[in-house]
């Protein structure tokens, strides 16, 4: 494999009374319900990824850090993190956003970003060596898992997954490529045996009913946002006006289901990674657990405002390296 691979991660400081003021002062009522502090919280584990990055994936080309122009001293100093901020790559009139689809959908937009990169959430830690092969086969192609999961309607994210899906099936008919991916979409050696019956179970419908969403990080091909931008500028346009997330949003999930859909992707091990819910300081049990056995883990804060003290405390010292 000889082609570079980028990563990119996306931080804000939701602590920073500048960026609060500047968030208020666009919020409104009707943003509020997804618009609240624990989307913006900060868990103080930001220099502990990049050392990550650096112990685990020492090959990585080029690692970009975006912000609203809040990067830490730290990471200003550090030579191998290029800093880019909200305004170096998304246009003027869809600032400042404080909407991640926005941002996630913007990315391709920086110029030396390379074709091939690796987009993390700051939530997405890297546990244990990784290879470019984790990330691209040698031809290039994403590394995913694309077994299906039909899309449940359970809250306002699911619309904007709908979204999604909705343009996958109307630009990439299922008819055209399932039964040529068949083993892609159902492989009981990569997805497991539940995996693949819920695929098979699914697969009678004519139509894509969704993929599976492990919400690890994503590998992406920036030359396939320039050719949606081409065929659907609305996609971008519509996403990138709501400065909050909106229910009418697109997400950089649809690319990597457009990889999904058209079979440009390699199976990616059930096994690779791994998301947990935390709560409270017992989940940090499973935490713990998960650094072993797992090359990535994925820390999604639903932590009790009480608790959120007593638990990131534990978290920073669990996560240590």
């Amino acid at each position: 494999m000889t082609f570079p691979i980028d990563f990119v991660v996306t931080w804000v400081d939701g602590s920073d009374p500048v960026w609060v003021a500047k968030k208020n002062e666009y919020l409104t009522d009707s943003q509020k319900v997804d618009a609240n502090d624990e989307r913006y919280r900060d868990y103080g584990l930001l220099k502990n990824w990049f050392d990550r990055v650096w112990k685990y994936a020492p090959w990585v080309n080029n690692v970009y850090l975006i912000t609203d122009n809040q990067a830490p001293d730290w990471a200003r100093a550090d030579s191998r993190i290029i800093t880019v901020n909200h305004e170096d790559f998304i246009p003027k009139q869809y600032l400042p956003t404080f909407n991640s689809s926005a941002i996630e959908m913007n990315l391709w937009r920086i110029s030396a970003l390379n074709e091939h990169f690796v987009y993390f959430n700051d939530d997405m830690f890297i546990t244990q060596p990784v290879s470019r092969e984790d990330f691209f086969t040698s031809d290039g192609l994403p590394v995913l898992n694309g077994s299906l999961r039909p899309v449940i309607a359970r809250e306002m994210f699911s619309k904007i997954i709908f979204n999604n899906m909705l343009l996958v099936n109307q630009m990439f008919p299922k008819s055209n490529y399932f039964r040529k991916n068949t083993r892609k979409y159902i492989n009981i050696k990569k997805y497991g045996v539940v995996a693949s019956l819920v695929t098979l179970s699914n697969s009678i419908y004519h139509n894509w009913v969704g993929f599976f969403e492990d919400h690890l990080a994503y590998p992406s091909l920036k030359s396939w946002f320039f050719d949606l931008n081409r065929t659907n500028p609305d996609v971008f346009n519509q996403t990138s006006m709501h400065r909050f997330r909106s229910s009418d949003d697109y997400t950089i999930w649809l690319l990597k289901n457009m990889y999904l859909a058209t079979g440009t992707f390699s199976p990616r091990s059930k096994k690779f990674g791994e998301m947990v819910s935390v709560s409270n300081v017992d989940d940090l049990r499973k935490v713990k657990r998960l650094l072993h056995s797992r090359k990535m883990v994925v820390i999604n804060d639903s932590i009790d405002a009480f608790q959120a003290s007593a638990v990131i405390n534990k978290l920073v010292k669990l996560m240590g390296i």
